[in-house]
């Protein structure tokens, strides 16, 4: 659907059975029911907080809904971290949740990234059997929108060359003014248009909401 039809099937839903009784919503507002339906629809694809208790990769459905938000991203642009052997990247600025995570090594190594809690870095800093190893480099997330990589301290003059990064993106705002549609697939757009509904049900506290939220519910 173009953001135009989402609108018109917006409406059509909001009218479907009520006395004429409903504000009647400006475009801009509009908008903002299906963008809050947007999110919380990849909310519950990504983390499985759904009727299906699937979240993303588990199911073909769920790969299927959120596969135009996957994205990659590389970069070499790094600064000296605060840990030993560490390195400070900026995520992209529309990232959401990582998917697969790899560093290249300036050996030409190709190695996994294991996220971890700084909790656990404290733990297995001194312990030999648990430090980065030749295979591994760790993550710690840091506010500001940036990850901290530590490479392995035994790796003499071998350093982090490029973090490679696959994610899922926040999906652009519709806007029925800049004419801007939902990037997501096609078959996700009736679910949102219908979780927009419910959305703005709620916000004018209608009877219909209950009946229209169980209705959502049973969609999968």
């Amino acid at each position: 659907m173009t953001v135009a039809e989402m609108h018109s099937e917006f409406k059509l839903l909001m009218d479907k059975g009520d006395s004429g009784d409903l504000p009647s919503f400006m475009s801009i507002e509009i908008d903002r029911f299906i963008n809050i339906a947007q999110h919380k629809f990849v909310n519950k694809r990504v983390f499985g907080h759904n009727i299906r208790r699937t979240s993303f990769e588990e199911d073909q459905k769920r790969r299927d809904d959120l596969r135009e938000l996957v994205s990659n991203e590389e970069t070499s642009d790094f600064t000296t971290g605060d840990k030993p052997g560490g390195f400070f990247a900026t995520l992209p600025k529309d990232y959401r949740h990582s998917i697969n995570e790899e560093c290249i090594l300036s050996n030409g190594a190709r190695v996994t990234v294991k996220p971890i809690t700084h909790d656990r870095y404290n733990k297995i800093i001194d312990d030999p059997f648990n430090k980065p190893t030749p295979t591994t480099v760790y993550r710690l997330d840091i506010n500001g929108g940036r990850v901290e990589l530590i490479s392995s301290p035994g790796n003499s003059g071998i350093e982090i060359s490029t973090y490679v990064l696959r994610y899922i993106k926040i999906p652009t705002p519709v806007s029925l003014t800049d004419s801007t549609d939902c990037i997501l697939s096609e078959p996700t757009h009736r679910e949102i248009v219908k979780m927009a509904v419910v959305e703005a049900l709620e916000n004018v506290e209608q009877p219909r909401y209950q009946s229209s939220k169980i209705e959502l519910n049973e969609i999968e």
